[in-house]
């Protein structure tokens, strides 16, 4: 599935919906560029965060209120805002989706998948733990979440993950830290 935001009708410089796809110069690949005004349209990939929120050999686990992947398990995550760094918004949505204060302890990595509606993703993760807030058992969730259960090393439920990049980089964390 191609990213919806490939193309669009309108020039965002000058507003006329004249368009021709060419390789633009100093360029490898075709992109939609405006007769009018010589703009070029180039889409990258929605910037998200997540946080691998580590307890000793237990990690906390979110399940999806919405789709994609609801009912599955995520660890908190989401979109990063404009102007946000994306360690920061990783810290909000941790907030949001479980009521946890947490700190982020290092950048795991930075990753690409397909996410909703296909458009390309890139999610930088980090590995972070708890320093405040909520008891998860007594708080309710946000709407985006419908549970949310702190899992031993050894239980993690990886064939009821929403995504498949979310279980590939937790696998990888889980097998580095415990062996």
């Amino acid at each position: 599935m191609s990213d919806p935001r490939a193309t669009i009708a309108h020039c965002p410089q000058c507003g006329k919906a004249e368009w021709e796809t060419r390789v633009p110069r100093a360029d490898d690949k075709p992109r939609q560029c405006c007769l009018g005004c010589g703009y070029v349209h180039y889409v990258g990939p929605v910037l998200a965060a997540g946080v691998i929120l580590r307890d000793d050999n237990r990690y906390c686990l979110v399940r999806r209120a919405h789709e994609p992947g609801r009912g599955l398990w995520s660890f908190p995550g989401g979109f990063v805002d404009l102007h946000e760094e994306p360690s920061d918004a990783a810290i909000r949505e941790v907030l949001e989706e479980t009521g946890y204060v947490a700190e982020v302890d290092e950048l795991i990595g930075l990753y690409t998948s397909t996410g909703p509606g296909g458009k390309c993703v890139a999610i930088a993760v980090y590995a972070g733990r708890v320093i405040g807030g909520s008891d998860a058992e007594a708080i309710a969730p946000s709407e985006e979440v419908a549970a949310i259960r702190w899992f031993d090393h050894t239980e993690l439920p990886w064939d009821e993950f929403a995504f498949e990049s979310t279980a590939n980089v937790l696998r990888a964390f889980v097998e580095r830290a415990h062996g």
